[in-house]
């Protein structure tokens, strides 16, 4: 045991050790309690108490520290502050106040922030010049012509107007604000889910109504079975004798309606057991998927279609009653024909209600927390699988492309190129008892495109669909090379045949399933060269970054199938959600100005990507930062019919799903459409001028019909009492006038004065103006 002076020796680097608090002349006393020994007159010496019995002495005496011992501090010392410290503290406090002086003196100096405003205004100038929309813009010249000028003003008019009702519906009509309030419960997210908001789109949405009429030039993604509405298909399927239906499994209880898979199709009566009976439990089950091939079992399980709507009602009385659909429904408000192609105003049958359920994904099934991308997949392709027996037989299949050509010039699309799946190699008759193959299917969309040709010729309407449509070969990616390799003769052979009518080649299906395009390379390799000998052009037109893992089906990395893309020279790729992980790759796809066509466009389904889980909403959609990136794009509906969308309903999205995206962005992605195509050089410049006519017709009556709600002819603001009073009844109300009810000099005897001219305003508008489209008003609609 050390000694008490041993101790204190050993101890002492620990208790004097001088500081800045020491030098400051502030005196913190340290105490060590493992100091048990000291001198006597040492006043930090700990006192130890008296131990009261035997036990307790021993313990004291014991070396181990296991006593409590109570320890006595002494007073702070006060240190007074010499001379020389005072002074350095009054030269601080001087300092300290020439710091606020000169800043209070800077921040009121006009040139204070000259260099963050010379920086910015660069930074500025620099995205302006070189923004992925910029051609689109007017490129003012002393030597325009007074007609460009005036074109040019109404067209900056019509991006005011288009911007100013963008941001007040933001605000009102769906009323997400930036705010620490809670959000009213009619409030919604603008530019959040697409089917949660389409309601509010349709029906209170003056963006929507504008976007309705915008030119978009060219539909260059579009799944062949999937433009027409399958209410139609299904009313249309009424007058077929031979239509069947079968399920994976009997439908017995109310639960099986949620589990079966239904696949429609036309059959020769003779081929089929008499009898079938969906609703029986001695139905046969599907327990092997081969079997959908299998003539024995496939003759066991079809039903006819009229049979099966009749014996639903009996099973299922009172589920799925009779409705009438909104493509059915007049007009709430008034409005022109949704759809073009549309028969007869209908109703649906139960059975039909419910069939239409299976094909059409919902909220639920889109956005419910247990979905999972596969799972949304799988729904997706059973719609799919459910389509396409009420649209493939020879009857639909020649209406069929009159029909989407009428909805297309409804929505203002001039031309289409779409993939139908050509795996199955043909498609029935009416009757059931003849096989269509691809050759005598395509010669009826030939057939299909010269009587809409001469109708519209005849109409005079032919400039709003001039060049027809194009056929892009479409097989899926999951099936084997040797299969494979007899899917490209076969393209290759139809566009000998059809020279005109084929125009690319895409492998299609979910990316994270095998196989990746790269699984094909010596059959895609053979097919360019091929081509390339037989002097026909054939691009690739690759399904490629629909994905958010990114690895062609596998678990590696490099077998994305945007590297496969790019390394085959593919045209355009559809989707490219995923491009952005691929720096490099971008070089690739980035367009060059001065070569028109150059890079890789991509073309942009943002309603499907959302619905099939690679993203929440537009806003989280990366096609803005693609676009930045200068990657030409175009805007596409991918698969209307299922997703219950429309090209009007994708630019809408891509409107409010960017704040940086203005009435230019439509237009140079309406152009960029056509650019892109498969259209001759002759063909895409004749079509950019037929667009650009009909974007100045439409700049006029962007201006004529949705001007009066501006302030004024300079101002870019809107007239919030105008739009209050031609908004549908809200209860959120603008900011602007919540702050006008509060000022001093204005208040609410002003903001009701204005709010009674907007009224006289609304009712001086003829009856049926665009404006009042929105307002349940006795006195106009």
């Amino acid at each position: 045991m050390p000694t008490d002076a041993e101790s204190k020796t050993s101890s002492e680097p620990h208790r004097t050790r001088p500081g800045l608090l020491a030098k400051c002349g502030i005196v913190i006393p340290t105490f060590f309690v493992r100091d048990r020994h000291g001198s006597p007159g040492d006043p930090n010496r700990p006192v130890m108490t008296t131990a009261d019995s035997p036990k307790k002495r021993k313990r004291a005496l014991s070396p181990l520290p296991t006593r409590k011992i109570p320890i006595h501090s002494e007073e702070p010392k006060v240190t007074e502050m010499s001379a020389e410290k005072t002074s350095t503290m009054e030269e601080l406090d001087q300092k300290k106040t020439e710091a606020r002086a000169f800043f209070d003196t800077e921040v009121g100096s006009k040139t204070v922030t000259a260099k963050y405003d010379e920086n910015r205004r660069r930074f500025l100038e620099a995205e302006d010049k070189d923004a992925w929309d910029r051609s689109a813009r007017p490129n003012k010249s002393d030597s325009d012509s007074e007609d460009k000028k005036k074109d040019d003003e109404v067209e900056q008019r019509a991006a005011d107007i288009i911007r100013a009702i963008r941001e007040y519906e933001r605000n009102v009509t769906f009323g997400n604000l930036a705010s620490e309030a809670l959000p009213l419960d009619d409030d919604r997210d603008m530019g959040g889910q697409y089917l949660t908001n389409k309601d509010r789109i349709d029906h209170q949405s003056k963006l929507y109504q504008i976007a309705k009429i915008v030119p978009k030039g060219a539909l260059l993604h579009l799944h062949f079975n999937a433009e027409l509405h399958p209410e139609l298909l299904l009313v249309r399927a009424r007058e077929m004798e031979n239509m069947y239906i079968r399920s994976i499994i009997p439908i017995t209880e109310e639960e099986h309606l949620g589990q079966t898979e239904m696949v429609f199709n036309v059959v020769d009566p003779g081929t089929v057991n008499r009898g079938v009976n969906i609703f029986s439990a001695s139905y046969p089950k599907l327990t092997n998927p081969r079997d959908v091939k299998n003539p024995a079992y496939l003759k066991t399980v079809w039903m006819p279609w009229k049979k099966f709507r009749k014996e639903f009602e009996k099973k299922f009385p009172g589920l799925y009653k009779e409705e009438e659909p909104e493509t059915f429904q007049a007009g709430r408000p008034p409005r022109p024909p949704r759809h073009c192609g549309e028969p007869k105003r209908a109703v649906l049958y139960p059975a039909e209600n419910w069939l239409r359920s299976k094909m059409v994904l919902s909220q639920d099934e889109a956005y419910r927390p247990t979905q999972t991308v596969n799972g949304v997949w799988a729904r997706f392709n059973q719609a799919t699988r459910a389509f396409k027996g009420l649209l493939n037989y020879e009857s639909v299949y020649k209406e069929y492309i009159g029909n989407a050509i009428d909805r297309m010039i409804e929505e203002n699309v001039m031309y289409a190129e779409l993939r139908p799946m050509l795996l199955d190699k043909s498609i029935p008759s009416d009757d059931g008892k003849v096989e269509i193959n691809n050759s005598a299917q395509m010669q009826l969309i030939v057939d299909a495109l010269k009587a809409k040709k001469a109708s519209l010729e005849n109409e005079g309407r032919l400039d709003k669909f001039p060049f027809g449509l194009k056929i892009i070969y479409c097989t899926p990616r999951s099936i084997p090379d040797f299969m494979m390799r007899e899917e490209m003769k076969q393209c290759i052979e139809l566009k000998l045949h059809y020279p005109n009518l084929i125009c690319g080649f895409d492998l299609v299906g979910a990316e994270d399933r095998p196989n990746h395009i790269g699984f094909y390379k010596k059959e895609l390799a053979a097919f360019q060269a091929t081509c390339k000998e037989m002097k026909v052009e054939i691009p690739f037109m690759f399904h490629a970054g629909e994905t958010l893992l990114d690895t062609g089906g596998s678990d590696d990395p490099t077998n994305s199938n945007l590297y496969d893309a790019a390394a085959l020279g593919s045209k355009r790729i559809g989707h490219g959600f995923a491009l952005l992980k691929h720096p490099h790759l971008v070089k690739r796809f980035k367009r060059d100005e001065f070569i028109p066509g150059s890079g890789i466009c991509i073309e942009l389904c943002p309603i499907s990507n959302e619905l099939l889980h690679l993203c929440r909403k537009v806003k989280e959609h990366p096609y803005p930062e693609l676009l930045a990136a200068g990657i030409p794009c175009t805007v596409n509906s991918d698969n209307p019919s299922l997703f219950s969308n429309s090209m009007s309903h994708e630019f809408y999205q891509i409107m409010v799903g960017a704040p940086s995206m203005s009435l230019y962005s439509w237009k140079q992605l309406a152009l960029w459409s056509l650019e892109y195509s498969c259209l001759s050089t002759t063909e895409q410049k004749d079509g950019k001028e037929i667009l650009r006519k009909s974007w100045r017709e439409f700049c006029q009556t962007v201006v004529h019909d949705y001007g009066p709600l501006m302030m004024d002819e300079a101002s870019g603001k809107i007239d919030v009492y105008k739009a209050e009073a031609s908004y549908p009844e809200r209860s959120r109300i603008h900011a602007d006038i919540e702050k006008a009810e509060a000022d001093e000099k204005r208040g609410p005897e002003w903001v009701k004065a204005e709010k009674e001219r907007a009224k006289a305003w609304r009712a001086s508008l003829p009856k049926g103006n665009v404006l009042l489209t929105h307002r349940d008003d006795k006195d106009h609609i």
